[in-house]
Order: structure tokens, then C-alpha cells, then sequence
């Protein structure tokens, strides 16, 4: 057993460093590092998702219903993170400016963050801490009760120890 958490130690800590070092292309077509990305101290919730899949849409509208309400206002980031091949790219712009979503969104350009941090299928939602540790993680599409996904979200910044998936 001890083997095994320390296992899980030692992933989620190299992943955290690796994750830093990542670029990401912001939607004018520049190149950002992910260490410049994350500069909030209360705390980032990075949304993973991409152009073709419509869950992913609902869910990025979901988690900003919560986010804009409370959550936003502890000083917690939003940022969403398209992992669409490099094809879609041209799809993104146009998609946020139409949704009028009013937070940062950035392009995985060659999927690295992605492999990084173990994702597999989008949507999926990563909750870090303001020291940019993964508190909560949620593969999947986050139901429409804003209500209860921001108290998830804020019970995991307040519980620093408690890893537990946003649902």
C-alpha cells in the first residue's frame, strides 16, 4: 500500500513539473507557456475539450455559470484548453467569440499538456490549487446543478487534502 501512494505521489508531482513546461498557443496564434498560464493564487479550473464534441460546450457553459458566480469572485481562474488536432484549429476563434465565453481559452498545439496530465476523452475538468496542485479531477461532462459543482469546486480549495472528483 505504501507503494503504491508513493507511486501516486511521484506521478502527480512529476506531472505538476512537466505540465509547467508545456506551451500553449493562445487564439492570435502566439505561443504562451503553461507556468505563464497559471497565475492565480486562489486557485485554476482548466476545462479540457474540444471543437467537435458538444458535451464539451455544454460542460465549459456549466462549470462558467458556477465559476462567474461565486467562484470567480474568491479569485479562482477558468481556463479552457482545446485539444483538437491541429485540422480544427481554425474552428476555435470563431467558436469562443461566438459564445461569448469570458475567460481564457488556449490550444494544446501538439497534445503534450493532455499526455502530461493523463487525459484521455474530453470533456475533463481539473481543479487546481493557488500552489497549481490538482485537487479534484472529473473525466467527463459535469451536470447542469451549478449550484452543487461550485460547492464542490470551493470544498476542494478549503480541503487541501481531499482529491475528490467534482459530480
Amino acid at each position: 500500500m505504501k507503494t503504491k501512494t508513493l507511486l501516486f505521489l511521484l506521478v502527480i508531482f512529476s506531472t505538476t513539473l512537466s505540465a509547467q513546461w508545456t506551451s500553449l498557443k493562445t487564439l492570435d496564434g502566439s505561443t504562451i507557456e503553461m507556468n505563464e498560464v497559471l497565475v492565480s493564487n486562489q486557485g485554476t479550473i482548466l476545462i479540457f475539450w474540444e471543437t467537435n464534441n458538444h458535451q464539451c460546450s455544454s460542460n465549459i457553459e456549466n462549470l462558467q455559470e458556477s465559476w462567474v458566480e461565486k467562484v470567480k469572485s474568491m479569485g479562482v481562474d477558468l481556463i479552457a484548453i482545446c485539444v483538437d488536432n491541429q485540422g480544427n484549429w481554425a474552428r476555435v476563434k470563431p467558436l469562443v467569440a461566438g459564445k461569448g465565453w469570458d475567460f481564457e481559452v488556449y490550444i494544446d498545439i501538439n497534445g503534450k499538456l493532455k499526455r502530461a496530465l493523463g487525459i484521455n476523452a474530453t470533456p475533463y475538468t481539473i481543479l487546481l490549487d493557488g500552489d497549481q496542485n490538482i485537487r479534484c479531477r472529473n473525466p467527463g461532462y459535469c451536470s447542469g446543478d451549478e449550484v452543487l459543482i461550485c460547492e464542490k469546486i470551493i470544498h476542494c480549495l478549503e480541503n487541501k487534502g481531499d482529491l475528490t472528483f467534482i459530480e
